[in-house]
């Protein structure tokens, strides 16, 4: 009963419901408007791990002018654009080299971390309730259509990012393979690529870029707690809230850690509205038997033997 080694005579949907069960039976939110401002929190066995403070109108209202300079960049990443309406697993694999005949239980680890992050991403969507670009700018015009549910925060972000914490995790753990290229390298770009699908969405009228920053601390927290559940070493979950201010997103200012030479100041959370709490404990997530069977099997695919 339970062993995990059954999981390898099920079939792929099978896997998939439990891994999702297992995250969301430890997963708790709270929603609090209170004085006028709203917020989410999300917790993990009670400790919170990300809480998201929503954004005023005025705020959304000054990044209008934001959306719509990138308008301009619609003719050159329209095809980008068009091939990540879903999950754009592809635009990673890419970068390491991934392909579903050799990778398939990385490919798995991917996705599951993606439908994981789209889950919590919507349950903050449908709390926070924030307004899309197109109805609070007549001239934005979108050129696709315009999701069911709100802008705050992207779901695009959040996944993009926590598929990149994931894979940064995994680059971790290979890293003494002296066979596979350069971790640190691989993993910022990495993080350009998923700081370019988040982008995306804003140049295709779809999101704010405080809905891509808001997303991209969701997903890393996210990533952070499924590379937890996978038993990867060293790896710690981050308390963090995001609270926002009027600026554009960018990785650099996001991970700052990954580009040396980046001034200090370009990540200060009074600019950024983006906190850290990376000299406490942690949030304690204990490892899960099914997300480590996942794990071992991915690292497998990347020994030579």
């Amino acid at each position: 009963m339970s062993d995990p080694e059954n999981l390898a005579g099920f079939e792929g949907w099978v896997r998939a419901s439990l891994y999702l069960s297992e995250f969301l039976r430890q997963l708790d939110w709270r929603a609090d408007a209170r004085g006028g401002i709203g917020a989410v929190s999300f917790s993990w066995q009670r400790p919170t791990f990300l809480s998201l403070h929503r954004p005023s109108m005025e705020l959304f209202l000054e990044q209008v002018a934001l959306v719509r300079e990138y308008m301009d960049l619609r003719g050159e990443r329209s095809a980008e654009i068009l091939t990540q309406l879903g999950y754009p697993i592809d635009y990673f694999a890419t970068i390491l080299g991934l392909n579903a005949a050799r990778n398939r239980f990385t490919f798995e680890l991917i996705a599951a971390t993606q439908v994981l992050t789209s889950h919590v991403a919507m349950v903050a969507k449908h709390h926070l309730a924030c307004r899309r670009p197109d109805r609070l700018g007549t001239t934005v015009m979108p050129m696709i259509s315009t999701p069911g549910h709100a802008t705050f925060p992207s779901a695009h972000a959040a996944e993009a990012f926590a598929v990149a914490t994931v894979i940064e995790g995994l680059l971790k753990a290979v890293a003494p393979m002296k066979h596979y290229p350069s971790s640190e390298r691989l993993a910022r770009l990495v993080f350009k690529q998923a700081e370019r699908i988040a982008v995306n969405r804003t140049v295709a009228g779809m999101h704010f870029p405080i809905d891509s920053w808001a997303g991209a601390a969701l997903g890393e927290a996210v990533g952070q707690i499924v590379l937890a559940l996978c038993g990867a070493k060293s790896v710690k979950v981050t308390p963090r809230t995001y609270v926002a201010q009027n600026i554009d997103f960018s990785v650099s200012a996001f991970r700052p850690d990954l580009w040396p030479g980046v001034p200090a100041d370009h990540a200060d959370p009074k600019i950024t509205g983006l906190s850290r709490d990376v000299d406490g404990r942690g949030v304690p997530v204990r490892r899960s038997s099914l997300f480590d069977w996942l794990w071992r099997k991915s690292l497998d695919e990347f020994r030579l033997s």
